[in-house]
């Protein structure tokens, strides 16, 4: 099995939860190791293999908020062998922070370092789980307490045990409920189709001080099944911690970073997924020969993502087979999805010289070099995006031309989606914001505040807010749309303020839709509820109903007032909206 899986694996039995309470100026670090060995039956045929995990886990106390608090951790000097082979990835080397409800102690949400494949993302909050301690309940009753918990394969029930000299015992009891890979999401149930779980033992204990755990020692026998008896897993595993009383390097990447995990710069990707060096044919000649005979359109994706990678230095070659449409439809669709997705240096070089090379290139090949850019999941060059920024932000275009130019833009609002959290996606963001701030034309600004909005940037909701009280209509819509790509408490404000004033029928839908991507108060349901009434035009009330749906999902009361509107609404449209809100697709 891939290192990939055994880590699903052992992030399912890391789910040792509990919770941990910050102290502010309590950073430190223990020595972890961890050793997973496996038995699988797969089709009857038998396997075996063994996961170690070790390195020295930094634990640091971040932001302290009103009704949260975020802890921050790196496994420093990270080691992952699958069967005595180290892992080339630096997944579990990368910083992250889990935010903690300070009254119930319950995780409310993750953030990374890096931007990492969700399968891997889920190691490190398995890493997490290991060590947050479910909060007991108040006034507890003697030394013993159940609580209902979940990890990967579904929901368990723990006995917690209050031990002497600040020790806890936790025990995994059993799973209460069964597993539906239909409704799950996790990446390692829908792989092998895991279906049950039997908890043979399970036990850990933890030691803390002031500031965090001093010492954990736990091991646990796991059986899991899949749902149609073709596999058969056997996990044995065993998990130590132990805190350290060395000073913790200064090249922590951890201590480098604010205490406010939304202000982190993503590491590089190539940092987290080093690749092997490449291996290029012999010159370009070569290379254009075998890209003519490989199948780009049902060929396997990674061998031609490879061929790509290791020919990266002959992709310039592919200026003149494309400009004298050497490679006909479909193909050249394909390809130029394939150069987006390849994401190097040279590829967006050469997707950047099609779009603006109008004399040489279609209307169609450079909105397809547009589609491919917006791939990118590392930064242009500046070079790049000045040349890209320098034709798009030019005045005097044709209306094809200004089409393209006006594209641009929205895929650099993408582009910067891409890489949210690094510096380059603020610089890119900041460009538009400033673009937009000198913009000459209703149509230019119209592309960049739905560019804006495509990138997601919280920074910049006060510039499109102003636009959503200005006089065009048109870039009043673009303003609603933009945040509604960004639910805050920010943006919600600018749109209740705007919706009782908006004089335009398509503007006040978009705000309505909007405000229904925010949690919202009992008063603003209600305002939304009103446009919902047989009174107003059918599109106003649909808006309303989408609102009201997305409102629904966490406020069961909701669901009455949909079920109201049910016998008072007269369009099919929007009474199929309705029945989808109340009883599912």
């Amino acid at each position: 099995m891939r290192l990939i899986n055994m880590s699903l694996l052992f992030g399912t039995l890391l789910g040792y939860a509990s919770a941990a309470y910050a102290v502010p100026q309590c950073t430190v670090w223990a020595e972890l190791q961890s050793k997973a060995d496996t038995n699988i039956i797969s089709m009857k045929s038998p396997s075996k293999s063994q996961f170690d995990l070790q390195g020295r886990l930094i634990y640091r106390p971040l932001l302290v908020e009103e009704k949260s608090h975020w802890l921050g951790f790196e496994l420093y000097q990270a080691q992952a062998k699958l069967n005595k082979t180290v892992s080339t990835s630096n997944e579990y080397a990368v910083p992250f922070a889990v935010k903690i409800n300070n009254n119930s102690g319950e995780v409310l949400d993750y953030r990374f370092n890096a931007k990492l494949k969700l399968a891997d993302q889920q190691k490190l909050i398995a890493l997490y789980r290991a060590f947050h301690r479910a909060k007991h309940p108040e006034n507890l009753q003697g030394d013993k307490y159940w609580v209902k918990e979940r990890d990967d394969i579904g929901q368990y029930k723990s006995l917690y045990t209050v031990l002497a000299d600040n020790k806890l015992k936790r025990n995994k009891l059993s799973y209460i409920e069964p597993t539906d890979t239909r409704q799950s999401a996790n990446a390692a149930k829908k792989l092998m189709q895991l279906e049950t779980a039997n908890i043979i033992s399970d036990e850990f204990t933890f030691e803390n001080d002031k500031c965090w755990l001093t010492k954990t020692l736990g091991n646990s026998h796991i059986q899991v099944s899949s749902s149609d008896g073709n596999m058969n897993i056997e996990v044995l595993q065993t998990l130590s911690l132990n805190r350290s009383n060395q000073s913790i390097p200064d090249d922590a990447r951890l201590l480098q970073l604010p205490e406010d995990p939304n202000q982190w710069k993503n590491l590089s990707t190539d940092w987290v997924y080093p690749k092997a060096p490449p291996q290029p044919l012999k010159n370009t000649e070569a290379f254009i020969t075998a890209l003519k005979s490989m199948d780009w359109l049902e060929g396997d994706r990674k061998a031609l993502l490879q061929f790509l990678y290791d020919n990266d230095q002959y992709l310039q070659s592919l200026k003149e087979l494309i400009s004298t449409k050497a490679i006909a439809d479909p193909l050249e669709s394909k390809l130029f999805m394939y150069l987006g997705k390849h994401d190097s240096v040279n590829s967006k070089q050469l997707l950047t010289e099609v779009f603006v090379e109008q004399g040489l290139f279609s209307p169609n090949q450079r909105f397809r070099s547009l589609m491919a850019l917006k791939y990118s999941e590392k930064p242009l060059t500046d070079r790049q995006v000045e040349t890209i920024f320098e034709y798009s932000m030019s005045y005097g275009l044709d209306e094809e031309n200004s089409k393209l130019a006006h594209s641009a833009l929205m895929v650099m609002g993408a582009i910067a989606k891409n890489q949210q959290g690094s510096e380059f996606s603020s610089q890119l963001t900041q460009k538009l914001a400033d673009s937009l701030s000198s913009s000459a034309t209703d149509k230019k600004a119209s592309a960049l505040i739905t560019a804006l909005g495509n990138s997601g940037d919280y920074d910049h909701q006060q510039l499109i807010g102003d636009y959503l009280a200005g006089d065009s209509p048109r870039l009043r819509l673009n303003a609603a749309e933009a945040l509604a790509k960004m639910p805050s408490k920010t943006s919600l404000n600018y749109l209740s303020n705007q919706l009782n004033q908006e004089t335009d029928s398509k503007t006040q839908g978009a705000i309505l839709k909007a405000m229904g991507n925010n949690d919202l108060e009992a008063k603003q349901v209600d305002s939304i509820y009103a446009f919902a009434d047989a009174s107003n035009p059918k599109d106003i009330r649909s808006a309303a109903i989408s609102a009201l749906s997305q409102q629904a999902k966490s406020k069961p009361e909701v669901k009455s007032r949909l079920k109201a509107l049910v016998k008072t609404e007269t369009n099919q449209k929007n009474l199929r909206q309705l029945m989808k809100a109340l009883y599912g697709s």
